[in-house]
């Protein structure tokens, strides 16, 4: 059975000891003209984007929007997070996709470092990561699901199993985790807010039952950010330990 905990106190969840030192998320918007902007998020100030790392640039794969009548090309321009395009300006359905490579980390004596077991033999831990993100927009034409509700073929993704438009605060928004097309049974999810806190503290806590469902409660309106993780032992554990999956998908809660 699904536990769902929430509450106006901050939760605290420890991510200290994985490489995730940073969330990963998107933020999309296309104007009524067609112009179609996407910033990736990699920090700890969400919603806002930073400045990514020139050593970590060259792990994210560059966005791209997705809609029913297919994938939409963006580049890079001005800040090394900031991504330009043009769609149809008719354009209502739509979804920025991203994703962060698989990578190994280690952590050893002097702190985390992109190398395997084999690599770092004076390693205490390490872990193959990836990270995937998926931005919904903030509003729907007529609360239509079916494009919203597919997997986008991300290895770990967030189905909204109805459209995040139309659900209201204190409403119950139904989503499916998948990883590599699967359930992912009893995973953590969590939600915040825009403005909820800083830190780690999230609005919103709960475990995928066996299905890979679980409700989100977005319990006021704003600009939310869902995550979700999966562990699971590396094949060879010589190499490296654990894979460990993280996923995101960022939605407009309305009045």
């Amino acid at each position: 059975m699904t536990r769902i905990l929430f509450a106006a106190l901050a939760l605290f969840l420890t991510f200290g000891s994985n490489a995730f030192a940073h969330d990963f998320w998107l933020n999309s918007q296309v104007s009524d003209t067609g112009s179609a902007q996407v910033d990736i998020g990699y920090g700890h100030d969400f919603p806002t984007p930073e400045d990514i790392p020139s050593k970590r640039i060259h792990l994210f794969e560059a966005p791209h929007l997705l809609s029913p009548q297919g994938e939409i090309e963006i580049k890079q321009q001005g800040p090394n997070y900031h991504y330009v395009g043009q769609a149809d300006k008719n354009l209502s359905n739509y979804m920025a996709i991203g994703s962060y490579k698989l990578t190994f980390w280690s952590k050893g004596p002097d702190g985390w470092d992109m190398k395997t077991r084999l690599q770092m033999p004076e390693a205490n831990y390490c872990e193959h990561v990836g990270m995937y993100a998926k931005a919904i927009p903030p509003t729907g034409t007529d609360g239509d699901n079916s494009f919203f509700s597919k997997p986008t073929g991300l290895r770990m993704e967030i189905i909204p199993l109805v459209n995040p438009s139309t659900v209201k605060p204190g409403g119950k928004l139904p989503v499916q985790v998948l990883v590599d097309g699967k359930p992912a049974k009893t995973v953590l999810v969590t939600a915040t807010f825009g403005g909820f806190s800083e830190g780690e503290s999230k609005a919103f806590s709960g475990r995928t039952d066996l299905r890979g469902k679980i409700d989100i409660i977005p319990l006021k309106a704003g600009y939310w950010f869902a995550e979700a993780e999966y562990k699971k032992p590396y094949p060879n554990s010589k190499e490296c330990d654990e894979t460990y999956l993280l996923t995101t998908m960022t939605f407009q809660i309305n009045e």
